[in-house]
């Protein structure tokens, strides 16, 4: 097995085991995009077109249709990452911080 079949297989693992992500509330944002990061070593001026087919090949439902309608937006990594930040992260953090509401209770102590 030559070296270049042999990192290829490699990537296509690396690859592989990146997390999807489809938009659903639930999600960890930051997680997608540090997994993102940790593979394809982006950073804010990174300009090259792979990290974000990389991306592309991981959103998946309503977030791979958001990254279709919006890739001509996207000339560098920080680009993308502020919107879909932008997209993802508060509507997340909304959800998040609304259920922790719903399971507070009233102390004895506190005056509605």
């Amino acid at each position: 097995m030559t070296d270049t079949t042999l990192l290829a297989k490699a990537r296509k693992a690396r690859f592989d085991d990146l997390p999807n992500f489809s938009g659903h509330c639930s999600e960890d944002v930051e997680r997608f995009l540090k997994s993102i990061k940790n593979i394809t070593k982006a950073n804010d001026q990174s300009e090259n077109h792979e990290i974000l087919e990389i991306v592309r090949g991981k959103l998946i439902q309503s977030a791979g249709l958001w990254f279709n309608n919006h890739e001509q937006d996207f000339k560098k990594w920080s680009d993308f990452e502020l919107a879909f930040r932008n997209r993802y992260f508060s509507l997340t953090m909304i959800h998040k911080k609304f259920d922790l509401l719903k399971q507070r209770k009233q102390l004895h102590d506190e005056h509605v």
